[in-house]
């Protein structure tokens, strides 16, 4: 059953039958669990980068159930709510979904139109979609699997809109049956995770008792009282959204097992396929041309480089979690969410990019469904919409990073970046030219961008200035600002590894610094931050880079772990032993048996 796909010629509902049980293995196998956010939050994370290497829609429905649903209900509920859900969320008993996003609202969900009325004579709240574009949209889970749901709703008491709030609402029976009031549609087929049943939601005047409200922050009293440890309406909203944070470092854990499955499949593959060498004999496997090394060690180098930049992320959102009942330092705090911002991002896109490249040089081969890159492509496509567009987080990165330019180590990037780097074409791969030159364009564009919004007069100005005359430069900040913590994570961890891994690792951030550089390299150049000459010798040094990486690609792609059973792709086992029977692209053969 934990075979990646038994066939890629799925009818959709046993494709989503498939997700479900294989799901139900992972939640029975005991590995795992809700409460892992408030004692081993890393146990989890692990969680649904191995599920994302079984099946994406199998990650996709995990991250919702484990994390938006039964996080929500963990950190928002109280004990009423852990008793009822917090055992079937485990086992899969109570299979939930999250209902954030509307038709017409999305990264602008604060606006949502959603109302949940008290009713203080019946002592119950009435949840109520008003318009079409306030539909419950793109709900995982909900289209076939899901009971319950976390309705996020405006909170209206007396006429009073107290914000938006979290709901427990009842959307099916024990028996499947759809719940009076609730209208749910299914979305249908998508361009990927077609294992997940997305939906649509509606409630027609659904009545909830008061004890629906999750109550961890606000209360409503019998007579309609209400009370929040929250002043401010927009604030109660940032907090009940807070598990789309941890739900972009799940994006990013699951984006990373796409990106490592791709590099693994392309360079078996690449090693075991052989082309014309230098006698015109077909006896050079094409891992060793440079075509294919410069297209695929950088990538290698780049996802193990995210990696440790997720793992940074990872650790420092376990410090102010809040599901200890911990008061978070804001500045610490305010620190995290521009980390979580922005890792999910870069995770998602190296995905996109790195099964694109994969895909396309490894042939025909790299374009039949069973070899996983069509999988894999949509995955990512998936993980740059799901908890929140990676432009839109991007513009969260920089508005909040401008928030900070009073710290010390911002204002000494600021200053690093008024002045052209000290590099030459010999110490451009240096580690410390290397994290000079990421400190000093975070600084130049920080110090840029903040020039311009001290021109805005009014708050029109402003939203000008930032949604229509400097987004080149807001989005260019918070990659600059995401990519300078990625070097920063690598080259602690190469710090504190033996030399055995430090030896490797070396390279590999320079490779991945190197491959960084070149992409901005005009920019470096028109700057005036670097000069031509050392601009020229970039793309030499990576060629310089891949040549020395090129014996141990393979030993790095083992190095993630990744059992045989779930590559699971014909080129990255006896691709001519598999091609010996009329296979039907499906996963036949004799090396598929055992798993």
């Amino acid at each position: 059953m934990m075979l990646p796909y038994r066939r890629y010629d799925m009818d959709l509902r046993d494709e989503r039958e498939l997700a479900l049980q294989r799901l139900r293995v992972l939640c029975h196998s005991g590995l795992f669990s809700i409460l892992d956010f408030r004692h081993n939050p890393l146990n989890i994370f692990a969680a649904h980068e191995i599920a994302g290497f079984c099946d994406p829609s199998v990650a996709t429905k995990m991250t919702v159930q484990f994390n938006l649903f039964g996080g929500t209900i963990l950190k928002l509920g109280t004990k009423v709510h852990h008793d009822q859900l917090l055992a079937g969320i485990d086992s899969l008993a109570a299979i939930g979904c999250f209902a954030l996003t509307e038709l017409g609202y999305g990264n602008n969900a604060v606006e949502m139109e959603t109302t949940a009325t008290f009713d203080k004579q019946a002592d119950e709240f009435i949840i109520h979609t008003p318009t079409t574009v306030a539909q419950k949209y793109w709900i995982t889970n909900s289209a076939v699997h899901a009971k319950w749901s976390a309705v996020f709703a405006q909170l209206l008491i007396d006429g009073t809109n107290h914000g938006i709030h979290g709901f427990l609402v009842r959307i099916r029976n024990e028996d499947g049956s759809i719940c009076p009031g609730v209208r749910i549609e299914d979305m249908g087929h998508k361009i990927g995770c077609n294992g997940v049943d997305n939906g649509k939601l509606w409630f027609n005047n659904v009545r909830i008792p008061r004890q629906g409200l999750l109550d961890g922050n606000s209360t409503v009293e019998r007579d309609g009282t209400f009370h929040s440890k929250i002043s401010k309406p927009r604030d109660r909203f940032l907090k009940v959204a807070d598990q789309l944070l941890s739900g972009r470092i799940c994006i990013a854990s699951m984006m990373q097992s796409g990106s490592k499955e791709a590099l693994v499949i392309a360079f078996r593959y690449a090693a075991s396929r052989l082309a014309v060498g230098p006698r015109g004999k077909s006896d050079t496997a094409i891992l060793d041309y440079q075509l294919q090394q410069r297209a695929l060690l950088p990538l290698l180098a780049q996802t193990i480089c995210l990696n440790l930049g997720l793992s940074y992320v990872k650790d420092r959102w376990a410090e102010v979690s809040g599901f200890d009942g911990i008061v978070p330092d804001p500045e610490r705090f305010k620190e995290v969410i521009m980390l979580c911002c922005a890792i999910k991002p870069l995770c998602a896109w190296n995905c996109q990019e790195t099964a694109t490249t994969c895909r396309e040089r490894c042939g025909g081969q790299g374009y039949l469904s069973c070899n996983r890159f069509g999988a894999i492509l949509g995955f990512s496509h998936a993980g740059m919409t799901a908890e929140g567009d990676n432009r839109v987080l991007m513009q969260k990165v920089a508005k909040e990073y401008m928030s900070t330019m009073k710290a010390a180590a911002v204002q000494a990037r600021l200053k690093a970046g008024q002045t052209p780097l000290k590099a030459t074409p010999s110490t451009i791969s240096s580690p410390d030219v290397i994290q000079q030159c990421f400190a000093a364009r975070d600084g130049r564009l920080l110090g840029l961008l903040a020039k311009k919004m001290a021109a805005a007069g009014t708050k029109e100005d402003t939203f000008d200035i930032w949604m229509k005359q400097q987004s080149d430069t807001v989005q260019a900040l918070g990659m600059a600002y995401a990519e300078r913590e990625t070097i920063e994570a690598s080259y602690r961890a190469i710090q504190q590894a033996p030399e055995s891994v430090s030896g490797i690792l070396r390279p590999v951030v320079a490779l991945y610094a190197m491959k960084v550089i070149e992409t901005n390299l005009g920019w470096y150049m028109s700057e005036g931050m670097l000069s031509t000459e050392v601009g020229a010798a970039v793309p030499q040094q990576i060629r310089d880079l891949c040549n020395e990486l090129g014996p141990s690609g393979q030993k790095l792609c083992d190095s993630f772990g990744i059992p045989d059973h779930l590559i699971a792709a014909p080129i990255a086992t006896n691709w001519v032993e598999y091609n010996k029977v009329d296979n039907q692209g499906e996963l036949y053969g004799s090396m598929f048996k055992s798993a």
